[in-house]
């Protein structure tokens, strides 16, 4: 699988956000999220999805890039985490709430912020990015008013927009 300039481009900048340089991070939704920041920014990665399927894909390509040692790969229910409060430094969820129903969408959130101790970033397509991605799917996009006015319950937020998604980061420290 090749990768195109954008698709790098787009996950460095969150990791830059995040500040996730040798840091202990969950990542919602498994995929090449975590190899990037293992290989990029010799951080510890706990990726995690509901999937199994899609938890062996991203191992398989994690063994391509020599970066299994720093991943655990784990199924979880983003909406219910097993993990305690503050366990990780640092959440990201990038690009994935759009794959999860509308009604469990908040309990996502909350399970994020309470599983980290530093901050979480959030990052979803615009609706331009959306419809060029996911227009003819079944998923459904993220009203982004209500996820900033819901991510600023949480905590004071900066909001940065990157192309086709905008990235939310909430600090908790």
């Amino acid at each position: 699988m090749s990768e195109d300039v954008s698709f790098i481009r787009e996950r460095e900048q969150v990791l830059q956000l995040a500040q996730v340089e040798e840091k202990e991070i969950i990542d919602i939704g498994a995929g090449p999220f975590a190899r990037l920041a293992v290989s990029k920014h010799d951080c510890y990665v706990t990726s995690v999805d509901v999937s199994s399927v899609a938890l062996e894909e991203a191992e398989r390509e994690a063994e391509r890039y020599g970066v299994t040692e720093k991943i655990s790969f784990e199924q979880e229910n983003a909406a219910d985490l097993s993990y305690g409060d503050e366990t990780f430094d640092i959440g990201i969820c990038f690009c994935v709430l759009h794959h999860i129903p509308v009604d469990q969408r908040e309990a996502v959130l909350r399970e994020l912020f309470r599983v980290v101790y530093e901050r979480m970033v959030i990052a979803e397509f615009t609706a331009e990015g959306f419809e060029e991605l996911h227009g003819t799917s079944s998923y459904t996009p993220v009203d982004l008013a209500w996820l900033e006015e819901f991510l600023s319950g949480l905590g004071e937020v900066s909001i940065h927009p990157l192309g086709t998604m905008n990235a939310y980061v909430i600090n908790k420290r």
